[in-house]
């Protein structure tokens, strides 16, 4: 019988007997393997630190380091290389522990019919040639999950990278029109993550990041003659002036993305007061969203720490009291317990981009 997988193979025959060891290394060759020999399990162990082996016939009843020693030591190396244990008339107990500890299929001593051996190695042959396909067929699978993920996360990257620019550009046309100072969103930005980390509010920080800068879009729609009036509102001015809220809130309450959802949130309800004094709407409390209390916080900072059109910046110092002062009042006092123990690092903030 034609041994179709035994073509070309490489096969280790390990047996003390050198009569046996021999007429199975003959037999292999005659087949069209290629055949090793070793005359013991030590020796065994050797040739199979030096080379990978297709398949092992192994005898059990050996001296030094008998059949078990050997496949306790190469099984966790060679998991899939097929091993078949030869094992004498009578002690088929061996044989079950072998297979047990990784053999793949036994033989009794003497072989009777070589062609016994021949179907033996056949199919365990196939059995290995099958789960090696299978495994460089999970192996290219999970490269590809792994690439495909690297490309579907590097994508999601680009397009955040994108809404942020958009975003902020968005706030620049703002900042342009009502000759508000440089970088005004872009600290606003940062000002408004680093206290909501601080305030401890987890993940909601990296959207409050995105979505405060757009916190005064509602401005695109008032009269530029209003925004850059140099000196003091009349009532009618501030009233158009404190539409910008609502203009905010209608821009980005259409979209069903939760960051620009947000957006509207925040650009809605950033003039609100804690007290119940601010507009649109006079919330007061905590019935103000903590989105809109944070970036309440920044922007007036940041606001009043820089020249406009209609004032000169404030002082650090008498920004601070100013801003100690309106707790409980136009500010959570909460919010600003926080950002006055931290106030070095908004500080820094305010340095590095002014």
């Amino acid at each position: 019988m034609e041994c179709v997988e035994c073509k070309g193979k490489s096969i280790l025959v390990v047996d003390d007997e050198p009569a046996i060891r021999e007429s199975i290394a003959e037999y292999l060759e005659y087949i069209g393997a290629k055949p090793a020999m070793a005359g013991n399990g030590v020796r065994a162990v050797e040739m199979l630190s030096q080379q990978i082996y297709d398949a092992l016939i192994l005898d059990l009843n050996m001296p030094e380091l008998n059949g078990i020693g050997v496949i306790e030591k190469i099984v966790p190396r060679c998991p899939e290389m097929p091993i078949i244990v030869l094992s004498g008339v009578g002690i088929v107990d061996k044989a079950v522990e072998a297979i047990r500890k990784g053999a793949w299929d036994f033989l009794s001593k003497p072989i009777e019919s070589l062609s016994v051996l021949n179907l033996t190695l056949n199919r365990a042959l196939e059995r290995s040639r099958l789960l090696k396909e299978n495994r460089i067929y999970r192996e290219h699978l999970e490269d590809e999950v792994k690439k495909k993920t690297e490309q579907v996360l590097e994508m999601s990257r680009s397009l955040i990278m994108t809404q942020k620019e958009i975003i902020l550009r968005l706030g620049d046309v703002v900042e342009t029109r009502s000759h508000e100072t440089g970088n005004h969103v872009l600290r606003v930005s940062e000002y408004a993550y680093l206290l909501g980390k601080l305030a401890g509010i987890g993940d909601m920080a990296d959207d409050i990041k995105i979505a405060s800068p757009m916190h005064d879009v509602g401005k695109i729609g008032i009269s530029d003659i209003i925004l850059n009036k140099p000196g003091p509102l009349t009532d009618d001015e501030f009233r158009i002036i404190q539409g910008h809220s609502a203009i905010g809130y209608n821009i980005f309450s259409k979209s069903e993305l939760p960051v620009l959802q947000l957006a509207a949130d925040i650009a809605l309800n950033h003039h609100e007061r804690w007290n119940g004094e601010g507009y649109p709407n006079r919330k007061a409390g905590e019935a103000i969203p903590l989105s809109a209390r944070i970036t309440s916080i920044v922007d007036v900072f940041d606001a009043i720490t820089h020249e406009r059109v209609y004032k000169e910046a404030w002082g650090i110092e008498e920004t601070l009291l100013f801003m100690r002062e309106s707790a409980g009042k136009q500010f959570d006092p909460q919010l600003i317990d926080v950002f006055l123990k931290n106030k070095d690092s908004f500080l820094d903030i305010h340095e590095r981009l002014s």
